[in-house]
């Protein structure tokens, strides 16, 4: 179901439903238990305590914002609303500028090294399609990618809890086989790290050029329909 049309049977449902008590009991309830876990964690590990707020303000930001990877690529084909997808290009863009800042900082003072330049440089090949390929079929089949179901399990949702049980199979299941997809595959593909071959501003311009690119191409797309 779309994000869209699930937003609106939400609506539906409440309009139609009985007078349901309030829930703001709930929401303080929830508050304090998120504060004392907070202090907890800021007692036992600092990192701990910042990923649990962050945490919490994605979870928020995904919930108003109805963002989904899985919309974003089946909007533009199943009802020609390309939102998302923009929505998606917008936020890789702001992404791109960050890790570019961060990552040219820490090369003007060492040398190339994939295992620790900031962010994931890792190598490409058949893996890379094999693996997306799957997680692409999986997402449209269950309805979501995982920040959409662990979002709409937080909204009560029964059916998210089996494609969570399916994500847990699939992880473990992951693990168990990865020692055989890296010696066979991942460790004989290439890495491919364009600021190795071309100045880093001019692999910035032109990623953010492209973008923006598909960005107006996605917006001609949903104009035309």
């Amino acid at each position: 179901m779309l994000s869209n049309e699930m937003a609106d049977l939400i609506k539906q449902r409440e309009r139609k439903g009985k007078k349901k008590k309030s829930q703001i009991p709930y929401s303080i309830g929830l508050i304090l238990i998120a504060i004392i876990l907070f202090i907890i964690l800021l007692q036992k590990q600092y990192t701990y305590a910042v990923c649990w707020i962050l945490g919490i303000g994605i979870g928020i930001v995904l919930r108003y914002s109805r963002f989904c990877f899985s919309a974003a690529f089946r909007d533009p084909f199943l009802v020609g609303n390309t939102k998302l997808l923009r929505a998606m290009l917008l936020a890789m863009i702001i992404s791109t500028i960050g890790f570019a800042v961060v990552q040219h900082s820490y090369l003007q003072h060492n040398p190339i090294d994939y295992d620790l330049i900031p962010g994931a440089v890792t190598s490409v090949g058949i893996h890379v399609m094999i693996g997306a390929f799957l997680f692409g079929v999986g997402m449209i089949i269950a309805g979501g990618c995982g920040s959409g179901v662990l979002m709409r399990i937080g909204e009560g949702h029964g059916l998210q809890w089996v494609v969570l049980i399916g994500f847990l199979i699939g992880t473990v299941l992951g693990a168990k086989d990865y020692s055989f997809w890296y010696n066979n595959i991942i460790e004989k593909s290439k890495t491919i790290y364009f600021p190795e071959y071309l100045d880093f501003r001019i692999v910035v311009v032109v990623q953010i050029a492209i973008l923006l690119g598909l960005h107006r191409l996605a917006s001609w797309y949903e104009n035309r329909r």
